[in-house]
């Protein structure tokens, strides 16, 4: 089987969307406006990025995109943790050491976007062409980090709203 008829189950690589998987919406909240806006960002930034290489985008057109996501999540995780910090959120050594390594793998991916393989062309279906790991790192933010760790702290960013002047 070539790369570009790989299955997953029984839909071509090709054929699979991030959006038939995973949708955003309000299950992904963590009721904070400012951190909802930007998962929402970097979940919509990553999706397009995915979906632009699997229309037969190749790796150059990509590029300034997944720099733009790499930004996006470095200047997220700085904002949750400050935020997490000021309420004191027990966790937060944890967690950021979650974001530590997202950032990593988030590098290794961006490692692949300025070093191409042979699985990197257009509608290529290989595993390791960087589009499939851009899909495969939404997945784990949505999936692994919002809807897990993020959701982990709510109720301690909740709780210190309630006793935050002019707030409630």
């Amino acid at each position: 089987m070539t790369a570009n008829n790989a299955l997953f189950g029984r839909v071509q690589l090709q054929h699979l969307s991030v959006t038939n998987l995973i949708q955003w919406g309000d299950h992904l909240s963590v009721d904070h406006p400012g951190i909802d806006a930007q998962h929402k960002a970097i979940f919509d930034l990553g999706t397009r990025v995915y979906e632009t290489w699997r229309g037969g985008a190749g790796v150059d057109a990509l590029r300034p995109a997944v720099g733009k996501l790499a930004s996006l999540l470095k200047a997220h995780f700085a904002y949750e943790e400050r935020l997490l910090a000021e309420i004191g959120y027990v966790g937060l050594d944890a967690h950021a050491a979650e974001h530590r390594q997202m950032l990593e793998e988030l590098e290794i991916m961006h490692g692949r976007f300025h070093r191409p393989n042979d699985g990197d062309a257009p509608g290529a279906g290989s595993v390791q062409a960087p589009g499939w790991s851009v899909m495969q790192f939404m997945l784990g933010f949505t999936i692994g980090h919002v809807m897990s760790s993020d959701m982990s702290y709510c109720r301690a960013l909740n709780a210190s709203r309630q006793w935050m002047p002019g707030t409630a």
